[in-house]
């Protein structure tokens, strides 16, 4: 393996890639033609789901989605899906999938052409030298058989580390306590990339596999054994060794959420055909299987900012926004784009019109629109101070007044709840208060304070004005609120918050942090 380059990787609002001068002409006379979008978000349906909904959801033109398989036919559609319990020593079982095939096969799918099973790397709770690994293999092999017999395109497979350290070798070894070296770990790993990949091409030969993450997300560190996924390439390039002549293995590249031109799109292209072919030794079988594709994130960073189906401004993507990106996405994949979601759910038919047809436009072109990109600023986390109200009389007693004496308040963070930071458990009214520095504004733009989540309602204040919050029955412990704050905010200028919460119950307080977004 050549050493990675250094590239620098700016993933933002808007997103920079150095690379060299490259040719990046398409050949194709038209670069959308079989092109396909297909959507994964935190409202994957199940099997059963489609079954009941396929017309209504069919109504929304994608091409195909990504379904999720319960462990019985009765499952709640909350319930903990099989494609999330692959990674571990136990193996499935007939019953806890067949009734998923005969589902699929009693759906009559029109639109939806190219349809994925729900794979993921979790719980990830086996060593890669466990003998016993041979079980993740085997329930990867029962998903592909799902997906085979339920007429599907593939497995739509995602190998993110939430948490499980399976791609970093300095941290399995400092878990472990393992003396095995970076080369033997790689070793073994693309040993289980051949038994990942023959497991499922016994069950279907000329699969199609989309991974949300590939190969190139071991190049982004210049000391690959400290890298998070500094192993991951090895897994692909064992797949990719070891798979079928008819087998396709598409990176989906999330890198490229939050992307809106289309020279970053070609640019990742490039990453992927170039940066990530490097890390192979067998490039003869990266060139074979490995094609390109592209991750776009619908309602991007709506965790910090939102999900505004009536103000679609205060989104990070404008409809027209979404449609461009998604054709520029398009023209720059082998074929396809998966379309992520969190607040935004498509499957409960409410998402705006305009949305939905920037789906079907983008197929047409990125239409005349001149993006206006959302800036996010991040306000501090540290430094806030903090006060219990056990009185709930704190506004009649000015704590919202910039003026107001906080000295003897204790300092908190706002990305934790109140009670770990407080020593003690408290449920009622508490107080945040900070001041910080504005950037310097372009006129005429708008500008809107957004927090992150505060538990369960609450009133932001800014410079001495009530601006708004949230109250109770709008999902407000888990939800950001924004507030417009153009007006009021002193442009470059020292500006002073206050936040009233209040908590009637549990964890409580502002857990998520706070940012500036300007449009």
């Amino acid at each position: 393996m050549q050493p990675c380059r250094t590239i620098l990787l700016v993933f933002a609002a808007t997103t920079v890639i150095l690379l060299p001068s490259m040719n990046l002409a398409s050949t194709k006379a038209n670069p959308l033609a079989g092109k396909k979008l297909i959507e994964y978000g935190w409202d994957v349906p199940s099997t059963r789901f489609v079954r009941e909904n396929i017309a209504r959801m069919e109504a929304i033109p994608f091409d195909g989605i990504v379904i999720k398989v319960l462990p019985k036919p009765d499952s709640n559609e909350s319930a903990e899906p099989m494609g999330w319990k692959i990674w571990t020593k136990t193996r499935f079982k007939p019953e806890q999938y067949e009734h998923a095939i005969a589902d699929l096969k009693a759906t009559k799918f029109k639109r939806f052409t190219d349809n994925f099973i729900q794979v993921v790397a979790a719980p990830a709770d086996i060593d890669w030298f466990d003998p016993q690994w041979t079980s993740v293999a085997y329930n990867a092999g029962c998903l592909a058989r799902v997906a085979k017999q339920g007429g599907c395109k593939g497995i739509m497979l995602d190998l993110e580390d939430y948490g499980n350290s399976l791609w970093s070798y300095v941290n399995i070894i400092r878990k472990t306590n393992d003396n095995r070296t970076f080369e033997e770990y790689t070793a073994k790993i693309r040993e289980r990339g051949k038994e990942f990949i023959q497991a499922v091409n016994r069950e279907y030969s000329d699969i199609t596999i989309l991974c949300l993450v590939g190969p190139f997300l071991s190049c982004l560190h210049e000391d690959i054994k400290a890298d998070r996924y500094g192993m991951l390439y090895a897994f692909f390039e064992g797949m990719c060794e070891a798979a079928t002549p008819e087998t396709v293995i598409v990176d989906g590249y999330e890198q490229s959420y939050p992307f809106r031109k289309s020279s970053e799109f070609q640019q990742g292209r490039e990453v992927i055909l170039h940066y990530a072919r490097e890390l192979f030794r067998n490039r003869a079988a990266f060139d074979q299987h490995m094609k390109v594709g592209f991750g776009i994130w619908a309602d991007y960073s709506s965790s910090r900012i939102g999900w505004h189906p009536n103000s679609f401004h205060m989104n990070y993507f404008t409809p027209e926004e979404l449609r461009a990106a998604l054709s520029y996405a398009l023209s720059a994949s082998d074929r396809y784009v998966w379309v992520y979601s969190e607040r935004l759910k498509w499957w409960d038919f409410n998402v705006p019109s305009e949305y939905r047809n920037s789906l079907a436009l983008a197929k047409k072109g990125p239409g005349e629109v001149k993006i206006s990109p959302m800036q996010i600023i991040p306000l501090p986390r540290d430094g806030w101070r903090f006060s219990i109200d056990k009185n709930n009389n704190g506004q009649q007693l000015g704590w919202h007044h910039p003026e107001f004496d906080d000295s003897a308040w204790q300092t908190i963070r706002i990305d934790n709840y109140w009670e770990p930071q407080i020593d003690k458990n408290y449920d009622g009214v508490g107080w945040y208060r900070r001041k910080f520095l504005a950037p310097t504004i372009t006129p005429g733009k708008t500008v809107y304070l957004a927090v992150g989540a505060a538990d369960e309602v609450g009133w932001l204040w800014l410079n001495d004005r009530l601006m708004g919050g949230h109250y109770f029955g709008e999902g407000t412990a888990n939800n950001p609120f924004v507030v417009d704050v153009t007006e009021y905010l002193r442009n470059g200028e020292e500006n002073f918050i206050a936040v009233r919460v209040y908590d009637p119950a549990s964890n409580g307080g502002m857990w998520q942090p706070m940012q500036l977004l300007i449009r």
